[in-house]
């Protein structure tokens, strides 16, 4: 009963909080006195509120929202009727904003039944966050939507390879799902490097990429944490360590 009621709350939260995004997006500020235009704190306020629509829209790029991050001046939906651009949006901002009301009970859940657990994967996230900016900045001329998805999927891969990585099932289990998840990843890059017409895939290369990354990732995030732990109480680091 309690969790019927908190996922029909955060739906209904969810679904206001589009119809917000919704309305401020269509309203004709622009044309009312300066105090309300677009280019005050309103233009602002829909663009942050409606950033996270926005992400989804590129990681399931057609279905979006009305904005994305990189438009490209493409011709989406432009002799749509408003009725059909309100279905466009909702079926992308609803499931998006009902996701994120699930985080933080999510992540209070995790890091009451495992600390250790949320440390790892707050320090992996670190980690990723530091790879994928440098990555970004490297390629800072050329960012576009293929960039950002391969980061995303980057991201989905090291998830599922970590997830693994720091359960408890055997050794041996461990070892073949990691290996499963890579050989997956590199199969998926491979199959968008050839569907998006360019260069010809290289698996192998795909496939030393990511574990070269997954390894860099979880060997930089053992290593923090086990600082972290000694630095804070060395003796305990000594009793994790013979774990």
């Amino acid at each position: 009963m309690r969790r019927t009621l908190g996922f029909a709350l955060r739906l209904a939260g969810a679904t206001a909080l589009s119809l917000l995004v919704w309305w401020l997006a269509v309203t004709p500020f622009d044309r009312l006195p300066p105090p309300l235009s677009r280019s005050s704190f309103l233009f602002i306020a829909i663009r942050i509120l409606n950033f996270p629509v926005a992400v989804a829209g590129e990681l399931f790029y057609p279905i979006r929202g009305v904005q994305v991050l990189f438009d490209g001046y493409s011709t989406w939906c432009d002799f749509c009727p408003p009725d059909e651009l309100f279905r466009h949006q909702m079926r992308i901002a609803i499931p998006t904003y009902l996701v994120l009301f699930y985080l933080p009970s999510l992540t209070r859940s995790i890091a009451r039944r495992d600390a250790r657990l949320f440390r790892r994967i707050v320090i992996g996230l670190l980690v990723y966050a530091l790879f994928t900016t440098a990555f970004f900045l490297i390629i800072a001329d050329s960012i576009g939507r293929s960039a950002f998805r391969a980061a995303a999927l980057c991201l989905l891969i090291l998830s599922a390879a970590a997830a693994f990585a720091w359960s408890k099932i055997g050794p041996r289990w461990k070892l073949t799902a990691i290996v499963a998840v890579l050989l997956a990843g590199a199969s998926i890059f491979s199959f968008i490097a050839s569907d998006s017409g360019g260069t010809r895939p290289f698996f192998v290369s795909y496939l030393m990429l990511l574990i070269f990354g997954v390894s860099a990732t979880l060997g930089m995030t053992w290593a923090i944490e086990r600082l972290a732990i000694y630095a804070s109480n060395p003796r305990r680091e000594r009793t994790l360590h013979s774990q």
